[in-house]
C-alpha cells in the first residue's frame, strides 16, 4: 500500500511539474492572484464555504481578473461585468468549452421569448395551486415553492400533472439537484484540482468520493429517464399533451434512422436539463422574494398598492398586466440580483490560450464569473447588500441600474430557460402580493421570530428555512380559496346537495359553472351544443 501511495504522489509532481513547464513558455504574465505553496499552488487557499464572498474579498486586492494556481486545474476567476463580457461574449469561441450545438438550440426551442406565452396558461395554474397551499400551511412554504415550480416544470417539458399531495418526480429532481448544489462548485471535492485521483482504486484513503459520485450518478439517470419514459409511453399509448418531449419526438418521425438515436438522447439529456435547471431557479427567486417581504415590509406594500391601482380588489393578476406593473418586475430583478441562484455561475473551460489586458491565460484553463460579485459591484448597485427594487426604476435624470442578466450566465452558456423561469416568477410574485401579506412568525410566548437573511452554501444557493405567517389581504378574492385543491369531484358533490345540480364559482380570471347531474349536463351539452358551439 505505501508503494502505491508514493506512485501515486509521483505522478501528481510529475502533472504539477509538465503544468508549471508548459507555463513557463509563455512570455506574459498569469493574472495575478494570491501566491501558493510549492507543489500545491493555492490547493489549500480555495475556500470550501462560499467562495463567492471570499473571491470577491480577493478581487479587491488582486483586481477584477485574478489566478489560482491549483494542481492539474489552473482557475481563472472572474469578479466585474466588463470582463465576463470581454472573455465570455466577445470571445465566446474561446471560453465556452463546447460550441453551439444542436443540444443548446433543442432546449431554446421551446423556451424562447415568443413561444414562452404558451406556457401561460400552465403558469397561472400551478399558481393558483401555490397560494391555496400556502394559505393552509404556510410553514411548508419550502416545499409548496418546490412543487409549483416542480409543476410548471414538468407540464411544459412532458405534459405530466404534478401530484399535489407530493410527487415522485419532484422528490426525485430535488434529490439529484442536492448533488449539484455540493459539486457544482469547483474544488468542492479534491478530485477537481488532481483528476488523476478518480483511478485510485475505491479503498484508498480519500477516495470515497467515488462512493458518492455512484450515488449521485444514479439520481440523475433517474431524473433523466424516469419522466422520459412516461412522456414516451403516453405518446406511445395514444395520449399527446403538448409538451416540449412531445413535440420533439413528433418531429423524430421525420428523421433518418441514423439519426433517431442519436436525436432521442438530445432530447432526453436537453428535457432533463430543463426540468432540474427550470425548477431550481424559479423556487430560488419565490423564496427570496417571500423573505425580502418578511425582511422589508415596504417593498410589500408598495407592490400591493401597486396591484390596486391596476388590477383591482376583484381579480387576480395575469400577463396581460405587465405593462402596467412595473414595480413588481423590478422585484423580481432585486430578487435575482439579491441571491443569484448559481452565485458561482457554471464554469467555462478556455478551448485556446488567449491574452486578455496583458496576461496571459493558457489553454485548458477553468475560467469561473463570479456572478455575486459582479450582481453586488458598488459601482453599478449602491447599497448592494440591501434589498431594493427602485434601484430598475427609472428616474427623470437617472438611468436604472442594470438588469441582473448575468444571473443567467454568459456567452454561449447563457441559460435557454430563462424566459419560462422569469415569466413564472412573475406571475407568483404578482399574485401572493395581491391575495396575501407575509408577516413576521410569533413564538409561543407572543414575541416576534426574526427571519435570517443567510443562504445556503453551494452550487445552487436557496434561502435557509425560517416560519413566516401569511394574513389575508382584505380583497374580494371570489371562491379563489373555496376551489379544492384535493379531489375537488367529491367537494363539488357535497355542494350539490346544498346549492343543486348547477351552481357556480366565481374564480378569478375563469368563471366556473360546475355540473353534477345527467339532466343538467344533457340539458346543456347535447340540447344546446349547437348554441354553445356558435357561442365559441
Amino acid at each position: 500500500m505505501v508503494s502505491l501511495l508514493i506512485a501515486f504522489l509521483v505522478c501528481v509532481l510529475l502533472v504539477y511539474l509538465l503544468s508549471r513547464l508548459s507555463l513557463k513558455h509563455a512570455r506574459l504574465p498569469l493574472p495575478p492572484g494570491p501566491k501558493g505553496l510549492p507543489f500545491i499552488g493555492n490547493l489549500w487557499d480555495v475556500p470550501a464555504e462560499y467562495p463567492w464572498l471570499t473571491y470577491a474579498r480577493w478581487a479587491a486586492t488582486y483586481g477584477d481578473i485574478f489566478y489560482l494556481d491549483t494542481p492539474g486545474n489552473l482557475t481563472v476567476v472572474i469578479n466585474s461585468a466588463e470582463v465576463a463580457a470581454d472573455l465570455f461574449e466577445k470571445r465566446s469561441g474561446i471560453y465556452s468549452d463546447r460550441p453551439d450545438f444542436t443540444m443548446i438550440n433543442l432546449v431554446g426551442w421551446g423556451f424562447n421569448s415568443r413561444a414562452v406565452p404558451a406556457y401561460y396558461p400552465v403558469q397561472m395554474k400551478a399558481t393558483l395551486v401555490l397560494l391555496q397551499q400556502l394559505l393552509k400551511s404556510p410553514d411548508e412554504f419550502v416545499r409548496h415553492g418546490r412543487h409549483h415550480a416542480g409543476s410548471v416544470i414538468m407540464k411544459t417539458v412532458y405534459g405530466y400533472d404534478v401530484d399535489p399531495n407530493g410527487d415522485r418526480f419532484v422528490v426525485l429532481v430535488d434529490r439529484a439537484m442536492e448533488s449539484l448544489r455540493i459539486i457544482g462548485n469547483v474544488g468542492t471535492f479534491l478530485v477537481d484540482y488532481i483528476p488523476s485521483m478518480k483511478y485510485l482504486p475505491r479503498w484508498f484513503p480519500g477516495a470515497n468520493f467515488m462512493n458518492l459520485a455512484d450515488a449521485w450518478r444514479k439520481d440523475v439517470e433517474e431524473m433523466v429517464n424516469g419522466p422520459f419514459a412516461y412522456a414516451s409511453e403516453s405518446m406511445a399509448n395514444g395520449i399527446v399533451t403538448s409538451s416540449f418531449v412531445s413535440e420533439n419526438l413528433t418531429k423524430m418521425k421525420e428523421t433518418s434512422m441514423s439519426e433517431k438515436a442519436t436525436r432521442l438522447e438530445i432530447v432526453r439529456n436537453a428535457a432533463g436539463v430543463a426540468f432540474a435547471a427550470g425548477a431550481d431557479t424559479t423556487v430560488s427567486v419565490i423564496l427570496s422574494t417571500m423573505l425580502a417581504f418578511l425582511l422589508y415590509p415596504e417593498v410589500q406594500a408598495k407592490a400591493q398598492a401597486e396591484l390596486d391601482a391596476v388590477v383591482g380588489p376583484t381579480r387576480l393578476p395575469n400577463f396581460d398586466d405587465r405593462p402596467q406593473l412595473p414595480y413588481i418586475d423590478a422585484i423580481l430583478f432585486e430578487a435575482l440580483r439579491w441571491n443569484p441562484t448559481v452565485p458561482m455561475g457554471v464554469a467555462h473551460r478556455s478551448l485556446n490560450a488567449d491574452i486578455y489586458k496583458g496576461y496571459y491565460i493558457p489553454a485548458g484553463a477553468t475560467v469561473v464569473g463570479n456572478t455575486w460579485a459582479i450582481l453586488h459591484d458598488e459601482k453599478f448597485y449602491p447599497n448592494p447588500l440591501v434589498f431594493d427594487p427602485d434601484r430598475f426604476i427609472p428616474e427623470e435624470g437617472k438611468e436604472p441600474q442594470p438588469e441582473p442578466i448575468a444571473v443567467f450566465g454568459f456567452g454561449r452558456r447563457i441559460c435557454p430557460g430563462r424566459y419560462l423561469a422569469l415569466n413564472s416568477a412573475w406571475i407568483v410574485i404578482a399574485s401572493m402580493a395581491s391575495t396575501l401579506s407575509f408577516t413576521k412568525a410569533i413564538d409561543s410566548e407572543g414575541r416576534v421570530i426574526e427571519p435570517s437573511d443567510t443562504f445556503t452554501d453551494g452550487f445552487l444557493r436557496q434561502v435557509l428555512s425560517h416560519k413566516l405567517s401569511h394574513t389575508f389581504q382584505m380583497y374580494y378574492k371570489g371562491n379563489l380559496w373555496d376551489v379544492p385543491v384535493e379531489y375537488p369531484w367529491l367537494t363539488y358533490t357535497q355542494w350539490a346537495s346544498t346549492y343543486g345540480d348547477v351552481f357556480y364559482l366565481d374564480t378569478p380570471g375563469n368563471p366556473t359553472v360546475v355540473i353534477n347531474s345527467a339532466q343538467a349536463a344533457a340539458d346543456l351539452f347535447e340540447k344546446r351544443s349547437a348554441f354553445r358551439e356558435l357561442l365559441q
